[in-house]
């Protein structure tokens, strides 16, 4: 029987046996991902993209196919990740605004919405490239240009069509060289080609199987790729405003790097680019309207997990956790981050603010920084990532009892149903964390299996204690974590209370009086807290306390050695609730359980 017209719903359907082609395969993606960058990603985040559609449109698909394409086309926008993401994202943005105001339409009008997608698929990028997702686009776009003078029969057409498309996937490495050496077909063209095969498999039989993912395990052996370390952040946001000019600000986003891919429209525009200075791309962007969705990837990290040997565990913290970044490197902690704003104002923690910016801005700024949890899609995209690269994982985040970013992990972890992650709540905060993070990691250098880094990660929980000293009580109030009428009664009778992290909450357990000599004051009450005869951690975070921090830490290091006394400053994500002039101390007690 043939298929003489589609709607909104059959537009719908297909499109969802596409995509779950697509995630059915992002493992087998992310393996041959070696252009634009190497980092392992593409299969992620172009299901990521696709599952985005149908999150967004849900119960409320329309048969009305062009309001449906604008739907689809508006999901896609929000949930676009990466280059080949945001092209894709693009593609629907085109097909969308090359449709008629109609409710269906026949072979004739898919194939010119289709080219027009095209069109703007390539307009996206500053430099398109040949051998690329375009490559396969235009190749379907033509064939079914072509078909569809000669056959009125949507089977017909998209048979010929995914025909042409694959013959376009196998010539990617004749087009692209990196693609040649390292013996692989582009994974962006590889993912649209599987998308076009599922929905080609629904619209023949009107469902969908799974596909066979042990081609897989040859690519792991056979892909020769060089880290590419010529910028560090896969950077994104999506901007709402006026009159958009697209081609003015692609030429400006050129001065901040490369791989440049603008999705969208007037109104609504994807930005993607990788670049050193996301802090700058975000500024450039809100000159045209509010923007909102920052995305910030570690390219570099991510090339590492995906192309160098580690352990078959991956541990996951959020930006609440401080360390040394060579801690943090060197240990191989993937970090999640919390996002703040400043008014309308918005940053990602530690990536587009650093926290020497974050100070001068808090004291400058007439609005009070306000913190976001990461969002559960941010944590599903990471999970889903490492699932590629990892065989389970261990998240440890910022206790229930004071965000909502435990619960997000949480949310995104019951999504998984392949990838083992055990989501732990540290009780803890800033270097509490970070000594947490750092003892999962040692055991899972071990060589430990994840029930018995679980074990280890639990124990560290419970051996780590993280006190509190605060210079006044101005942010914690402002932040709503202690009432003014405390804070009112403490200043009154200048008490400088001491807070510590509990499994219900920031609870005070100690106090000092008068308001000289406030840090010598909360050195003496912790270090009063350091047990006798146990081996120990210490960590020390802070704010502009530099130079009383340089002198306390000769002493405890005399004391613990140097390998056990690690300091850092205080992120702005925890320091939007202390203030400047905090001082963090935690105490971790050692027992020998790595060794067993």
């Amino acid at each position: 029987m043939s298929i003489e017209y589609i709607d909104g719903i059959r537009l719908y359907r297909s499109l969802i046996a596409g995509l779950r082609r697509v995630v059915s395969r992002q493992e087998y993606l992310n393996k041959i991902n070696v252009f634009p960058v190497p980092d392992g990603d593409t299969g992620t985040n172009m299901a990521f993209t696709l599952t985005s559609i149908e999150e967004g449109i849900q119960n409320n698909a329309y048969s009305d196919i062009k309001k449906m394409s604008m739907a689809i086309a508006d999901s896609a926008l929000d949930g676009a990740r990466g280059n080949s993401g945001a092209i894709l994202a693009q593609f629907f943005v085109g097909f969308a605004d090359g449709i008629k105001d109609v409710k269906k339409i026949n072979t004739d009008e898919f194939s010119q919405a289709i080219s027009h997608a095209k069109n703007y698929s390539y307009d996206a990028l500053t430099k398109p490239r040949e051998g690329t997702i375009l490559s396969v686009i235009r190749s379907w776009s033509e064939s079914l240009e072509s078909s569809s003078k000669k056959s009125n029969d949507f089977l017909t057409i998209l048979s010929s069509g995914l025909i042409n498309a694959q013959k376009a996937l196998e010539k990617t490495p004749q087009q692209l060289e990196v693609l040649a050496k390292a013996g692989v077909l582009d994974a962006g063209a590889q993912g649209f080609v599987d998308m076009l095969s599922g929905i080609q498999e629904f619209v023949e039989l009107g469902s969908i199987t799974e596909t066979d993912l042990t081609i897989i395990e040859s690519f792991e052996k056979e892909v020769i790729t060089t880290t590419n370390e010529k910028y560090q952040y896969c950077t994104e946001c999506i901007i709402l405003g006026e009159n958009i000019p697209r081609r003015l600000l692609k030429e400006r986003l050129m001065d901040l790097g490369d791989s440049i891919v603008l999705a969208g429209t007037k109104i609504k525009a994807k930005v993607h680019i990788h670049s050193d200075e996301p802090h700058k791309v975000f500024t450039l962007c809100k000159e045209y309207g509010s923007i909102q969705g920052e995305k910030t990837d570690d390219m570099i990290k991510q090339q590492v997990d995906a192309h160098s040997s580690h352990s078959s565990t991956a541990i996951i913290v959020d930006s609440g956790c401080d360390l040394p970044e060579e801690i943090i490197d060197n240990m191989n902690i993937h970090v999640i981050p919390v996002r703040l704003n400043f008014g309308n104002t918005h940053y990602v923690d530690k990536v587009s603010l650093t926290s020497d910016e974050f100070w001068k801005e808090l004291k400058t700024n007439p609005n009070h920084p306000q913190t976001s949890q990461p969002s559960p899609g941010d944590f599903r995209r990471q999970y889903q990532f490492l699932s590629s690269h990892y065989e389970s994982a261990i998240s440890i985040h910022l206790p229930e009892a004071l965000s909502g970013t435990y619960q997000s992990a949480i949310t995104a972890a019951k999504s998984l149903s392949t990838f083992s992650v055990n989501i732990l709540d540290s009780f803890s905060g800033t270097i509490g964390t970070g000594l947490i993070a750092m003892r999962t990691a040692e055991a899972i250098a071990k060589g430990k299996n994840i029930n018995e880094v679980k074990i280890i990660a639990k124990q560290a929980i419970e051996n780590t204690q993280l006190y509190v000293g605060l210079d006044n009580l101005d942010n914690i109030v402002k932040g709503g974590r202690i009432s003014p009428t405390v804070q009112k009664i403490a200043n009154f009778f200048k008490i400088n209370p001491y807070l510590a992290f509990k499994k219900d909450g920031l609870k005070p357990v100690g106090i000092s009086f008068g308001n000289n000599d406030k840090a010598n004051k909360f050195r003496k009450f912790v270090e009063n807290k350091i047990p006798k005869n146990k081996k120990v951690r210490i960590g020390i975070s802070h704010a502009q306390m530099n130079i009383f921090v340089e002198n306390w830490i000769k002493s405890l290091i005399n004391r613990f050695g140097e390998n056990n006394v690690i300091t850092t400053d205080i992120g702005p994500a925890l320091g939007v609730h202390t203030g400047p002039k905090v001082l963090c101390f935690a105490i971790q007690i050692l027992n020998d359980n790595l060794n067993k």
